[in-house]
């Protein structure tokens, strides 16, 4: 594994509580910024932060990452869809 350091203000380290915690975050934060770009999956995320797949959509929704990538104009489109197939079954 390779490794780098990073510094931090004293203010800051207080605020995280310790130097694991520190740690520990960075590499949440890095991780999960490479998650939000698409630069790696959300399954090689969990991986990486030594969590289940199942545990990661709690820590995503903390950092305000959606689970599925949607965007706007799917959603309505399928929504639509959806809504003229369950006219025609009615």
């Amino acid at each position: 594994m390779k490794g780098f350091t990073i510094e931090l203000p004293g203010e800051l380290l207080e605020i995280l509580g310790s130097e694991d915690e520190a740690r520990r975050d960075a590499k949440v934060a890095v991780v999960l910024d490479l998650v939000r770009r698409g630069r790696i999956s959300r399954a090689r995320a969990a991986e990486l932060l030594d969590l289940t797949l199942w545990d990661l959509p709690a820590l995503l929704a903390q950092y305000r990452i959606p689970w599925f990538d949607y965007a706007p104009d799917d959603l309505e489109r399928d929504v639509a869809a959806l809504r003229d197939a369950e006219r025609r079954d009615a």
